[in-house]
């Protein structure tokens, strides 16, 4: 199955159900754990699909007191604000104009701050380092017609990665990591090149399926000379 199928399959699974289609169509408001969000049209949905909390549990296990992390696409801003919960230092970060001013807005409701970054990946950052960057990124392969869809699709070409990998390296920290969270119908073979292709260490450190949804947690480090 070539990627670009392989993308649509999931997409059209999940996204092209009624009723799915129809829950997707309203703003919503819902509740994870002690945390409230409110989710507009067109910004990524945490809790329909497995992939944001699955990143939440990582960063539930870890010692994330004092670090400087990042959230790279934020969407609604559920692991921001969780993270800052717990004592780190957060940057919320999404190339969406609607999902900052979400994760704005939900930081507000659950009292906490954090600096929210509308960008195009790290194009608007300046000179920063994260120990942590956490990534649900858009990985299906065509090209976003407009906003909204820029939270599924990375480009026909992977655009999305090929320039991740050439900007990351930069805002990691000398012992840095990037959390990225990939579902099994993704072209993860070709993402995993991107990365290796651009010096970095590729390492998978957890999986979890949910129903028919098999997704795994990769650590990405810049390769450590000698």
């Amino acid at each position: 199955m070539n990627v670009l199928k392989q993308g649509r399959k999931l997409f059209g699974k999940w996204i092209e159900i009624p009723a799915t289609k129809y829950y997707l169509s309203q703003d919503r408001k819902v509740k994870v754990g002690d945390i409230s969000l409110k989710i507009p049209v067109g910004v990524f949905h945490p809790t329909l699909f497995l992939s944001t909390l699955f990143l939440l549990e990582f960063v539930d296990s870890q010692q994330i007191e004092n670090l400087r992390i990042l959230e790279l696409g934020a969407g609604s801003g559920l692991l921001s604000i969780a993270m800052a919960k717990r004592g780190a230092t957060v940057t919320a970060s999404d190339i969406s104009e609607k999902a900052c001013a979400a994760v704005q807005e939900n930081g507000l409701i659950n009292h906490v701050s954090f600096e929210v970054i509308h960008s195009d990946l790290f194009d608007d950052f300046g000179e920063r380092k994260f120990d942590i960057i956490v990534i649900n990124p858009p990985y299906y392969p065509r090209n976003p017609q407009n906003e909204a869809e820029k939270a599924w699709f990375c480009g026909e070409n992977f655009d999305y990665f090929q320039k991740l990998f050439v900007q990351l390296a930069d805002y990691l920290s000398a012992n840095g990591a990037a959390i990225m969270v990939l579902s099994e119908d993704c072209a993860i073979d070709e993402i995993s090149r991107f990365a290796k292709d651009a010096d970095y260490d590729w390492k998978q450190i957890a999986q979890k399926k949910r129903r028919v949804e098999m997704n795994y947690l990769f650590e990405i480090t810049k390769k450590k000379l000698g």
